[in-house]
């Protein structure tokens, strides 16, 4: 129980602090620890649904994981920020490069990507063994849900025509993140076949049970798996003639020019004074600040060991 709780409070604690970053990277990296978090959750756990949740965890991570770090190292050269502010419109800028970071997040976050089906397992086995377990799990999932999708609006939101700006990625690069995108997506739609096959005779083994998902549910899955997998082909093949012209605020644009997007729009808001249009993302850095929560954390999981520690020995 208390290994659970560590892996428990690591993945909810790293989840939260994962949406304060500016940072792509840095916001990557505390993604990967509330990984790490669930997988030793499961662990402790122990149980053989547990178990082979955490295995499925590995799996998908690992591919979507390697695919989206090496993404943001390509976009770093590219736009010389890893800032996600700075990273508005760059499916117009970087459009290749950004479908494949497409790939990876929805891998990350997204039905019926393998990790939220990881998830989704995880969550039905830890409900089973421990319902307090379950708690952690269920907000540290809704923080990669607001994190990862603060990030995907970003690069998918439309700014005017900008000059592309992949002509440096060589093709050793390209076909690196080709092939992590189509591994990503192939090991979601096949994931069945490597649970039957590489997952379950282990589990057999060991807890003497067979794990497997309904054969309705796995269809279901494929179904929006294939629509899912429209939304790049749509934004390749979108009219590139199309008027770009600055947000519709309620009628009360001070100005209809469309040079002033790339600056702050004003606008009359009630009473009429005079705002301004702000694109940014909200990032609550006083609730959700490293500093806060890493010494909670911390301390947390320090009590807990050491809980553990005088357990064994007692």
């Amino acid at each position: 129980l208390m290994i659970a709780l560590i892996g428990a409070v690591t993945f909810l604690i790293a989840s939260l602090i994962a949406i304060s970053k500016h940072n792509v990277k840095k916001l990557l990296a505390y993604s990967t620890v509330s990984t790490l978090g669930l997988i030793i959750t499961c662990a402790g756990v122990g149980t053989y649904q547990a178990v082979w949740t955490a295995v499925l965890l590995m799996i998908f991570h690992a591919v979507a994981k390697s695919l989206l770090f090496l993404c943001v190292g390509t976009v770093e050269q590219g736009i010389e920020s890893l800032n996600i502010e700075d990273m508005d419109g760059l499916i117009l800028r970087m459009p290749k490069v950004t479908i494949c970071m497409l790939i990876g997040i929805s891998g990350m976050f997204l039905a019926p990507f393998g990790m939220l089906i990881s998830k989704w397992a995880a969550l039905e086995a830890l409900i089973k063994a421990n319902p307090l377990i379950a708690f952690f799990v269920v907000f540290g999932s809704s923080a990669t849900l607001l994190f990862y999708t603060k990030w995907m609006g970003k690069l998918i939101m439309i700014i005017p025509p900008a000059k592309p700006q992949e002509k440096f990625i060589s093709w050793n690069e390209w076909f690196t993140m080709g092939t992590l995108s189509l591994m990503t997506i192939v090991v979601c739609v096949t994931f069945p076949i490597i649970s039957k096959y590489l997952i379950e005779p282990y589990i057999r083994f060991f807890y003497f049970h067979n794990v497997a998902m309904d054969s309705g549910n796995v269809i279901i899955m494929l179904i929006m798996m294939v629509f899912i997998l429209l939304l790049p082909l749509q934004i390749l093949l979108q009219h590139k003639g199309k008027k770009h012209v600055i947000a519709y605020l309620c009628g009360a644009n001070i100005t209809e020019s469309t040079k002033l997007y790339e600056a702050n729009v004003q606008f009359h808001s009630a009473g009429q004074v005079v705002a301004e249009m702000k694109l940014r993302n909200y990032y609550f850095e006083n609730y959700f600040g490293e500093d806060r929560l890493g010494k909670i954390g911390l301390l947390t999981t320090v009590l807990l060991l050491t809980v553990l520690f005088g357990i064994i020995f007692i």
